[in-house]
C-alpha cells in the first residue's frame, strides 16, 4: 500500500517537473495534453463524450459526385473538409531546432505520464469502457475522421480529373543532405 502511494507520488513529481521544463513556448498544448489526461476517467465511463462535427456525422459515402457540378464546389468540399478535419499529414510543419524538439519531447513524455496515471484510476478500465459505450463512441469518431479524409481525398482526385487548377497540392520540398 504504502509503495503504491510512493510510486504515484513519484509520477506525480515527473509530472510536475516536466510541466515545469516546457517552456518551448507551447505551454497551451501542454496544459490542453494533461487536462484531456485528466478527462480519461470522465471519458472511460461515458460522462464525457468524443465530439464528431456535424459535417463528418452526416457524410455517408465518402465517393458520392452528386453534389459536385463544377471545379467550385469541390474546392468548397475540401475546404470544409480542411476545416474540421485540419492540415493533411504531407503538409511540412514548422522548422524546428534541437532545443525546441527537446522541449516537444519533454511535453510528449509529460503528457504521456499523465495519461497513463489517469488510466490506472479505474480498475477493470477495458470493461468500464465496454460497458458504458466509451469503446463504440470511440471508435464512431475514429471512423467519422476516416471518412473525413477519404472523402477529402477523392476530392482531390475527382477535382484533378476534371481539370481544376490546384487540386494536388505540390510535394513537400525534400530534406536537404546534411553534410558530415
Amino acid at each position: 500500500m504504502r509503495a503504491r502511494l510512493v510510486g504515484k507520488l513519484a509520477v506525480a513529481l515527473a509530472v510536475c517537473i516536466g510541466l515545469a521544463a516546457c517552456s518551448t513556448g507551447r505551454t497551451a498544448d501542454t496544459r490542453r495534453g494533461v487536462s484531456g489526461a485528466a478527462s480519461i476517467p470522465l471519458r472511460d465511463v461515458g460522462l464525457i463524450r468524443p465530439e464528431i462535427p456535424l459535417l463528418l456525422r452526416n457524410l455517408q459515402y465518402p465517393y458520392s459526385t452528386a453534389t459536385l457540378t463544377d471545379c467550385a464546389a469541390v474546392a468548397r468540399e475540401i475546404n470544409q473538409l480542411d476545416g474540421v478535419l485540419g492540415p493533411e499529414s504531407y503538409q511540412p510543419g514548422p522548422n524546428r531546432n534541437v532545443w525546441d524538439r527537446s522541449g516537444d519531447f519533454v511535453e510528449e513524455q509529460t503528457i504521456q505520464a499523465a495519461e497513463n496515471t489517469a488510466e490506472d484510476l479505474i480498475p477493470f478500465r477495458s470493461w468500464v469502457r465496454r460497458i458504458s459505450g466509451a469503446n463504440r463512441a470511440e471508435r464512431d469518431a475514429l471512423r467519422a475522421v476516416a471518412n473525413g479524409q477519404q472523402r477529402r481525398t477523392f476530392l482531390r482526385g475527382y477535382g484533378a480529373s476534371l481539370g481544376c487548377p490546384n487540386m494536388i497540392p505540390p510535394p513537400p520540398p525534400p530534406e536537404r543532405q546534411r553534410r558530415g
